[in-house]
């Protein structure tokens, strides 16, 4: 009793508990997910990508739509003929001030501009990258939420693993002593088991101390507040998904990964804007009305009115077209050898999550097998030193031998359910996967 009390000071004094009286949230890797995709930074700015995205595509359409404007002026003022060099004998050379107004609406439209359609098009086909990136910073996010819950999840698998070795290495010693007060063992072998308890304790502060860790992080990312203690629904366990072959999950990639889609977007928009630059070389149509009431008096405007049609036609502008389409096209192949790198590394994401998955699963059952033998050779170590025909080495081994496999058994878990997301990520299936947790 006074070991444990000594114990639960000093994980206080550490503070590797958590306060008392602190709120405790109970959370599933869906809700811990929902939490960061809603208060979480990242998933926020991508949203706001969007909406800067669709304001260039309404920019980019202003230029197709009828420029309409009003204009009203009034001027006070006077003339001295001497400034434009005009003098006229029996003429006076200062007009007098007098006021004249005039108030007129001007209409203007680009009748036939194939440049401005196509900039219209890229800026669109621009909305739809933003929407491919957001969806891929939203994965990344259920990715990371998804690490920082498994690692949370192994590390409480860990301090209750340590916390029944303190338990079980107390009885242990326990029985140590009693051996030595009865004569059938000595000294050494209390110390040895008291060394070995004291091992299970500082194991059970390091493990909660990475409890701590873990938790944090995840109240981090899901944009919760730190001071609150966290309770874990999703259990750390086993679980018997059977893994695609190679080929369907490659074939899943390339349908629902968003960053191969965004860069074929963005590789469509870029073809846009390489014609729109190509089409600055067609003439260009348009139409333009304005109509007014002008007068000295207000009571005596008369109305005037001026209708025209213009055709521009680019003749020689110095090089400059010819650059813009050269660095358009330049922008094209430079997605086309990233769209190519990207497929690449999509493949070797895909391999490498299910080779790591395949692992995984194999770790676990042979880590489950190596945990139950360990579990039994203690027991059998300890019937022996019990029973005067052993020394307490045996059990000192056999106790090493059993921390060994649960620490390989909870990492084995671990890996395994981390595999799984890694895996969901790669084939761009993440968000199926939490949504279904």
């Amino acid at each position: 009793m006074a070991h444990r009390q000594a114990m639960a000071a000093l994980v206080a004094a550490l503070g590797l508990a958590p306060a008392a009286g602190a709120e405790t949230i109970r959370l599933s890797l869906k809700e811990a997910v929902a939490r960061a995709l809603s208060d979480g930074t990242a998933a926020r700015i991508a949203s706001e990508r969007i909406d800067a995205s669709r304001y260039q595509a309404h920019q980019a359409r202003a230029a197709l739509l009828p420029q309409v404007g009003v204009e009203t002026v009034g001027t006070n003022q006077s003339i001295n003929f001497q400034e434009f060099g005009l003098v006229i004998p029996g003429f006076p050379t200062i007009i007098p001030p007098f006021s004249f107004l005039d108030a007129h609406a001007r209409i203007a439209l680009d009748v036939v501009d194939v440049a401005a359609r196509r900039r219209y098009e890229a800026a669109v086909s621009g909305v739809s990258v933003s929407m491919a990136e957001r969806e891929q910073t939203e994965n990344d996010v259920m990715a990371a939420v998804a690490t920082l819950y498994v690692a949370l999840q192994r590390a409480e698998a860990s301090v209750g693993a340590a916390r029944a070795n303190v338990e079980l290495f107390s009885k242990l010693r326990d029985l140590a002593e009693d051996q030595r007060q009865a004569g059938v063992a000595t000294r050494l072998d209390s110390t040895r088991a008291e060394v070995a308890l004291s091992r299970q304790r500082q194991a059970l502060l390091l493990a909660q101390n990475r409890r701590e860790d873990a938790r944090l992080a995840l109240l981090h990312a899901a944009g919760a507040d730190q001071a609150l203690e966290v309770e874990l629904t999703d259990p750390l366990e086993e679980r018997s998904d059977t893994a695609p072959s190679v080929e369907d999950a490659l074939r899943t990639a390339r349908e629902e990964r968003p960053d191969l889609r965004a860069l074929a977007q963005r590789l469509h928009a870029a073809g846009l804007a390489t014609e729109a630059e190509k089409a600055e070389r067609l003439p260009r149509l348009g139409f333009q009305f304005q109509g007014g009431y002008s007068g000295f008096h207000f009571n005596e405007m008369f109305w005037t009115r001026s209708v025209s049609a213009f055709l521009a036609i680019p003749v020689f502008t110095g090089g400059r077209t010819a650059a813009r389409i050269a660095e358009a096209d330049s922008v094209s192949r430079e997605l086309r050898l990233e769209q190519i790198e990207t497929d690449r590394k999509v493949e070797e994401d895909v391999r490498r999550a299910l080779l790591a998955w395949q692992s995984a699963r194999e770790r676990v059952r042979v880590a489950r097998e190596s945990e139950r033998l360990a579990g039994e050779e203690l027991e059998f170590a300890r019937d022996r030193f019990s029973d005067g025909l052993s020394s307490s080495i045996e059990v000192d081994n056999a106790q090493t031998s059993l921390v060994q496999a649960q620490e390989d058994r909870i990492g084995a878990l671990a890996d395994e359910a981390q595999s799984r997301f890694d895996l969901a990520r790669a084939t761009g299936r993440i968000r199926e996967l939490v949504s279904g947790s």
